[in-house]
């Protein structure tokens, strides 16, 4: 059985403390990180990449 996954991006704050809840928040929705990408903008975030399973969709082989 193969899950299917769903992806997304978001901005996080570059300041530590400010990241970790929010990435504790995006957690209790079900996202794991993938990873944090280096580049810091202008407004001082960086880009991080989640994924979840699908709801309900999973393929059988």
């Amino acid at each position: 059985m193969i899950h299917l996954w769903e992806y997304d991006t978001r901005k996080l704050d570059v300041i530590m403390p400010e990241m970790m809840v929010e990435l504790e928040r995006i957690g209790n929705e079900g996202w794991e990180l993938v990873l944090i990408r280096n580049d810091i903008n202008e407004e001082g975030k960086v880009t991080a990449i989640f994924k979840r399973k699908k709801e309900s969709e999973t393929i059988a082989l």
